[in-house]
């Protein structure tokens, strides 16, 4: 043996005890360690930004993985400063219920959000809803503060917090000063653990979505639109300038109450919604003809004809129609974008591509939400080197060829 290495004495009996007394009292909800897609196509990009953005390599250690059903306990809070006091508390969880089967809809049956109210009553913060300085771009820690709060509120109120992935916090309408909803997610430097008084231990919490008075006006789809951030999806809407002015209402990522919201297939491929086998990859000088099934219909079929730019950047075309999530479409057709994986949230990383032919907005329609392309049409960048054709379209399918010089 090595002299320099002392050997390892065993532990005794009673320091195992003592480490097995201290193991109970940390309860961890189970997460899948489940770290990347599985997509092996040479059209898959990977994220640079470090957080949410489109690479199709999220951490789902950090981030929840989009796939099964999510455990969700929906928490009704309210302040000194602006006391619950109607009940039955129906209207609220009516507002959010419908989010269910949105997600069934857009993730083809694989997403499921189980949405329980483990305390049909308001838990009470414990400082006026003032004092939790809420504001767009607050600080992470500053939302930290209000999660801890709601969600100890919680478990001293009975609620046994291990029995769910993630939170919905719920506030009072006259807590004014909660306006928007932000999404919470866990940050492995700093954890977020509560004591949960009915199993005795401490559990930590991973991801909650809490909403303010904006729930009000975006309805369920909020819901969706934050839970989706938990899935690891970044902010299509700009953070400065035009609001919409990259993907207009073509996903629930962008304007959460536009026409067509259905998550655009890029997203639903970084998800796993969509397989490999669903998406034509062009990465190399070629011609490929491909018939897309419309992204709102389920079972096999091509959903994206991708071509490849660089190791960030590629073009995507998809069909889209009026039909379940996109039943309000101001138009059908086939819709191009860009995805840039290197580009940050709220910065445009999906941006739609205009169509000079489009047909011009009427009534609750904006340009961008106009922008399909028609058989006959074609989008061209020379820069890049491709051209994406449409041949042909009926009311489930678009026809495409995919050029790559």
């Amino acid at each position: 043996m090595d002299p320099s290495v002392r050997p390892r004495r065993p532990l005794s009996a009673a320091l195992i005890l003592v480490l097995a007394a201290l193991l109970a009292l940390v309860v961890v909800p189970a997460h899948p360690a489940h770290a990347y897609n599985g997509s092996t196509s040479a059209c898959a990009l990977q994220g640079t930004t470090g957080y949410t953005d489109e690479g199709q390599q999220t951490d789902y250690t950090r981030f929840q993985n989009p796939i099964g059903i999510k455990r969700i306990g929906l928490i009704y809070v309210d302040f000194p400063d602006a006391a619950g006091t109607a009940l039955p508390l129906t209207s609220y969880y009516d507002t959010l219920k419908g989010a269910n089967d949105w997600m069934r809809n857009a993730s083809y049956g694989q997403t499921t959000l189980d949405i329980q109210v483990p305390y049909a009553n308001w838990v009470h913060m414990p400082k006026n809803s003032t004092d939790y300085n809420w504001e767009r771009g607050f600080s992470w820690s500053t939302h930290q503060v209000y999660v801890k709060d709601a969600l100890t509120a919680a478990a001293n109120a009975g609620v046994d917090l291990s029995q769910y992935d993630m939170f919905y916090v719920v506030p009072t309408t006259t807590a004014t000063a909660i306006g928007h909803s932000p999404t919470f997610i866990q940050d492995p430097a700093s954890p977020t653990w509560v004591w949960n008084p009915p199993t005795s231990s401490w559990v930590l919490i991973h991801w909650a979505v809490t909403f303010g008075q904006d729930m009000w006006s975006w309805g369920y789809k909020v819901a969706d639109h934050e839970t989706s951030h938990t899935f690891g999806l970044p902010d299509l809407y700009a953070f400065s300038g035009e609001l919409n002015q990259y993907v207009g209402g073509w996903d629930l990522m962008g304007k959460i109450s536009g026409p067509a919201p259905l998550n655009f297939g890029w997203e639903a491929w970084k998800f796993g919604w969509i397989t490999d086998s669903q998406v034509s990859c062009l990465d190399t000088a070629n011609t490929y003809t491909t018939t897309l099934t419309g992204l709102e219909y389920g079972g096999s079929g091509y959903r994206l004809a991708v071509i490849k730019t660089s190791a960030t950047t590629a073009y995507v075309a998809e069909s889209r129609k009026a039909a379940y999530n996109d039943s309000s479409a101001c138009a059908t057709g086939v819709v191009i974008y860009k995805v840039d994986t290197s580009i940050t949230t709220g910065n445009g990383p999906i941006q739609v591509v205009t169509n000079p032919k489009a047909v011009p907005p009427t009534g609750n329609c904006a340009t961008l939400d106009m922008q399909t392309w028609q058989p006959g049409q074609w989008f061209q960048d020379d820069t890049a080197r491709i051209r994406i054709y449409v041949n042909a379209s009926d009311a489930s399918t678009d026809t495409l060829w995919t050029y790559k010089w």
